[in-house]
This record gives structure tokens, C-alpha cells and sequence, in this order.
């Protein structure tokens, strides 16, 4: 469908700012990297809005981003923010849960709405956005020539990556025109893409691109890391080497020690009621602490200033009864003077080091799991080079980190590395075909009966059926673990079924279901096996409307993408096919 579309669109939920990406087919039919980014009205990362979403009493949507956090900054000065829902941050719900339609999350009071639904206001809110932005520029596009293209992490599971694709179509988003982006691998298609010269260093990206060569891609959220490995085929396509690896080990939690600190020098309840009553200058403080988190080295001594809110300051003079030395009296009550000192005004000095500790703990969590991706992985025994893409990587500090972790690796970083995602991903709507393996992250399979091998099978599983001694719960994989799947492969399971029972007449006009399970095992024995688990359903539909008595046939499971795969019946008798799906959410 993406073939004739004149314009692209990529759309990023991130877990602290969200926001999007654009270029008509033209600007990249010529390979140009001239690709438009969303603009705000905040001074402070200004391609990106907060991921913030005001529902009204009626829980029906009112705002998103800074216009959320100012009206729920009005309500909750006015006293009128109890019936109203504000959510923030939300993305991480959807990062190693059980997720179903029916997920809800709570918003910063407790009171819960429908996960689902506030992902697809999210994204419809981005997607109206974008429509506005090109009527003000009065370029003529058609909606129904937009391609979208919804951003999600590659070490998403499954069910997290169709429940974002259902939120986008419930955003108004029509399917035919839509499809989901790995983060780090459009990050990477982003880089190679650029021209010389655009990176933080003054070496040239073409370089980390060399034919069969891996490289490895670290794509540093707010919420999660994501790291995969690839290289470049002769046919100029990008293949991943690894499954997507990863955790939730992203830049949120450097704002958490920084909150942290807050606690520390004004104490728990006093900052408590500061947020609360003084809201816009907590989303400003939250503001300061994005800009100063990047700029933090791994000089101990180094030193960066921030700015309190007078708010916050007299709060806690009136707690003391001070007129004077205030942020002295907090610094000294707090035990802190070794690293944080006052400076005039409401401002206060802090020693990079207070923060180094805690840089270390997040960013080594990434770090040795790429080494022992490197270790491991064979393919990677001439890897020279290693991309860094997101908002985390600006840090100073985490480059530094990595490049003393990677001395012997050639490690680049973008200019833009915060927008690496969203851009990649507009070019990735406009050719995913450059993508052309991706490296299975589970061994999917089926429960089948067997004939019972008492030289292989458990005693446990046999059972007698028509005479015959079977083996139950038996494990039939499609596809394997680490397996390299590339655009288009197939798979088949069997189908074989009789309707001549009476009682089973009724069933030849419904759908077939076929539970569909995973394991991190590349051959497990049977479903029940510690390392396997439910993981979703196929459905297979008759064709012509109404199974045939005798249903012999198989179930054809083909890879189309991140969307994951398709489902097909074929009739082995009549040749007849139709269509199934495959649900992760049920």
C-alpha cells in the first residue's frame, strides 16, 4: 500500500516525550535525509512534547503533552483536578506485562482507565497534530495517500507490539496504511543513510557500514535499551544477526535520583506538597533536569548548576522559620556538603560525582550485556564498529562510559541522536524491504498428539485413542529460537479433522483455533516444559463459509514484518484457501 502513498509519517510514544516525523515520497525516492521533525511550543527538546494525557471527568480525552501538564496545572491550583485524569509516562506499562485489550493503568492519583485507550488517543492526538502542521503549509496531501509508520521497541513482546498497532487503527489510522518500526533497526537504516560528517566526532558514519561486516546498534530510551546486531548484505539490505536484546535500563531513571535528591534536601512530605500545589514549577524543575542530565561527565569535580523554584525554597524557609541561608540550612540538615554547595539566588552546585554512581549501575547493565553479545554471537568475530541512537545517548557521561567500556570499537553517535528513531522510521515507511532478516526471538510452536516412542516420550503423557498408544502435549515448532527469518518464509501445521459426528455439524461453520506456544529453548519436548508458555491463538476460517465433512489441509504461517506474520488455510483436497489471524492479546 505504501506505494502509493505521497506522504510519511512516523509516530514515537516515548516514555518521557513523544512526537513525529514526516517527508514526502519525492525527498526520499532521492535518498535526501532532509526529513521534517514535529515542532512544539516549549523551548526544551522542542521536536518532542511530554508523554502527558488529561482526560476530563467523563474520562473522555482533553490534552496531551505541555497542554495537558498546564491544564491539569490550572485544575489542580483550582482544586478541581480530582475528577479529572492525568496520565504520564505510561509507556513502560507495556514493557514485560500480561497485556490484554482489557489492560487498564492508573493515573498519578490511582484512578485507572483503559491501557489501550490511552495509547490510541496518544497517537491519535500526534496524528491530528501532523494533519494540522500540513493544511497550515498547504501542501495538498490527501489523508489516503499518508503512510504511517508507529515506533516500538524490538524487545517489545508480541502481544505489546499488536496491542500498540490495534491502538494506532483505533487512532483513526487506516490499516492498509500502517505498520510498526523496530526502534534500533530504523535508527541504524537512519545512519546509514546520513552524510559524512554528521556525527558527534568528525569521522564519517559511511564507515561503520561496510559490506558483511556486523555492527552493533544501542539505542538508549528513556524507558528501555535496545540493542541489536547487523550487517550490511551484499545486496545492500539490512540483516540482523541477533534477536533483539535489551532492558529497562533507560535515561527515567536518572530523573528518579535526581527527584531523589530533591527528597533528600527538602524532605518527603514538604517536596510532596511543593509538586502538588506548585505543579508548573515541577514540570519546569523536570524540564531543568533533562538539560542537566546530559551534560554531567565523568569528572568528579565537575560541577553543573541548578536552578530551585523560589515556591520550593520559601515552602521550606516557612517550614523552618528561615529568612535566610535556606538551601544552607537544607544542604547541611541533608549531610550533603561534600558535593552539593549554594550559589546565589535559588540556585545550588552539584559535584558530578553525586550522580556517577548511578549512571554506572544503569549504563552497565547495557554494557555487559553487549559484551556478552559479542562474545557469544559468532558472527560477530570481525565487529569493529558500534552505533549509539536515542535521547540517552546524548548524555556525556554514558558516551564516555561506553567509549572507555569499547576502546578497540569505532563507536559514533549522531548529532540527532534523540530523533535517529523517528526519521529512520519514515524511511522505513517509504522501503521496508531494506530490512531483510530479523532473527526469531522465541521457538513458536504447537501442541500435537504423537504415537507414543517409550524410548523418547514420558509415561506421563501416553494415552490410548482408538486402539492406539499416543503421546499428548507434544511440542510441533514452526519456527525457532535465534532462527533468521527473512520476508516471506513460510511454514505449514497440518490440519486434519472429521465433522461426520452428529454433535460436530454444528462446529463446520465456525473458525478453527490453534493455540500457538513459545519457548527460549531451540527443541522443547512438549507445552508443558518449564520454558514454554501460552503465547497466543490462530484462527482459521472455512472456506466458502463452511468446513467440508473430512478438513485436511494445513495452516500456512507466513513472516510479513514487524506486524509479525499471516495467516492462511489451504484446503488439500479442493484447494480452497482462506484467511485466519493470529491473536497475541486473547
Amino acid at each position: 500500500m505504501s506505494a502509493n502513498c505521497a506522504m510519511f509519517c512516523a509516530i514515537d510514544i516515548g516514555s518521557s516525550y513523544s512526537g513525529y516525523a514526516f517527508a514526502p515520497r519525492k525527498t526520499l525516492a532521492n535518498g535526501s535525509n532532509e526529513i521534517s521533525a514535529s515542532h512544539w511550543e516549549s523551548d526544551l527538546l522542542s521536536h518532542k512534547t511530554p508523554t502527558t494525557v488529561l482526560l476530563d471527568s467523563t474520562m473522555n480525552f482533553h490534552a496531551f503533552g505541555h497542554t495537558a501538564n498546564k491544564k491539569f496545572t490550572k485544575l489542580t491550583e483550582n482544586k478541581e483536578n480530582t475528577d479529572w485524569f492525568y496520565f504520564q509516562d505510561f509507556k513502560m506499562e507495556l514493557y514485560d506485562k500480561n497485556l490484554t485489550r482489557e489492560s487498564m493503568i492508573a493515573d498519578i492519583h490511582g484512578k485507572y482507565a483503559s491501557a489501550q485507550g490511552i495509547f490510541a488517543e496518544s497517537i491519535k492526538f500526534l496524528r491530528g497534530h501532523f494533519l494540522d502542521k500540513l493544511k497550515s503549509c498547504n501542501l495538498g496531501v490527501l489523508e489516503d495517500t499518508i503512510y504511517y509508520v508507529v515506533t516500538v521497541p524490538a524487545i517489545w513482546s508480541d502481544a505489546a507490539k499488536q496491542f500498540t498497532l490495534e491502538a494506532a487503527v483505533m487512532a483513526g489510522i487506516c490499516p492498509g496504511r500502517l505498520q510498526l518500526a523496530y526502534e534500533p533497526e530504523v535508527a541504524a537504516l537512519y545512519c546509514k543513510q546520513l552524510t559524512a560528517g554528521r556525527t558527534v566526532e568528525h569521522g564519517q558514519l559511511s564507515q561503520m557500514f561496510v559490506i558483511e561486516r556486523p555492527y552493533v546498534v544501542v539505542d538508549l530510551g528513556g524507558g528501555t535499551s535496545d540493542i541489536t546486531v547487523q550487517k550490511i548484505s551484499s545486496a545492500g539490505k539490512i540483516q540482523n544477526l541477533h534477536k533483539a536484546s535489551g532492558g529497562p535500563w533507560g535515561g527515567n531513571k536518572i530523573n528518579k535520583y535526581f527527584v531523589e535528591l530533591f527528597v533528600k534536601l527538602f524532605g518527603d512530605s514538604l517536596f510532596h506538597q511543593f509538586c502538588v500545589e506548585n505543579m508548573d514549577d515541577f514540570f519546569e524543575l523536570l524540564q531543568r533536569i533533562e538539560i542537566k542530565k546530559r551534560i554531567i561527565t565523568e569528572d568528579e569535580n565537575d560541577n553543573f548548576i541548578l536552578e530551585f523554584p523560589s515556591t520550593l525554597v520559601d515552602m521550606y524557609g516557612k517550614k523552618f522559620k528561615l529568612h535566610e541561608s535556606i538551601l544552607q540550612h537544607a544542604i547541611e540538615k541533608a549531610d550533603l556538603q561534600e558535593t552539593v554547595t549554594v550559589k546565589k539566588g535559588n540556585k545550588i552546585c552539584v559535584k558530578h560525582a553525586f550522580f556517577q554512581p548511578q549512571f554506572k549501575e544503569i549504563c552497565t547493565k547495557t554494557i555487559d550485556l553487549v559484551k556478552d553479545i559479542i562474545q557469544k554471537e559468532m558472527q560477530c568475530h570481525n565487529l569493529r564498529s558500534l552505533i549509539m541512537v536515542g535521547g540517552f545517548s546524548e548524555s556525556k557521561l554514558v558516551q564516555s562510559m561506553f567509549k572507555k567500556s569499547f576502546p578497540e570499537y569505532d563507536i559514533k553517535i549522531p548529532l540527532d541522536a534523540g530523533l535517529a528513531v523517528l526519521k529512520g522510521a519514515v524511511i522505513y515507511g517509504f522501503d521496508s524491504s531494506i530490512i531483510q532478516t530479523r532473527v526469531c526471538p522465541y521457538t513458536y510452536g504447537i501442541a500435537v498428539l504423537k504415537k507414543f516412542n517409550p524410548n523418547i516420550h514420558e509415561p506421563s503423557k501416553s494415552f490410548v485413542e482408538d486402539g492406539q498408544l499416543r503421546a499428548d502435549d507434544c511440542f510441533e515448532k514452526f519456527f525457532e529460537v535465534d532462527e533468521p527469518l527473512a520476508i516471506g518464509v513460510k511454514r505449514s501445521i497440518s490440519v486434519n479433522i472429521s465433522h461426520v459426528e452428529e454433535s460436530r455439524q454444528k462446529d463446520r461453520t465456525e473458525p478453527k483455533e490453534i493455540e500457538v506456544f513459545s519457548s527460549t529453548m531451540k527443541s522443547p519436548m512438549y507445552t508443558t516444559d518449564a520454558t514454554c508458555r501460552p503465547h497466543g491463538m490462530i484462527s482459521v476460517y472455512p472456506p466458502n463459509g463452511k468446513w467440508p465433512v473430512h478438513v485436511r489441509g494445513r495452516v500456512e504461517i507466513e513472516v510479513t514484518g514487524t506486524d509479525n506474520f499471516s495467516i492462511t488455510y489451504i484446503d488439500d483436497i479442493t484447494g480452497h484457501t482462506a484467511s485466519g489471524t493470529i491473536d497475541f492479546l486473547k
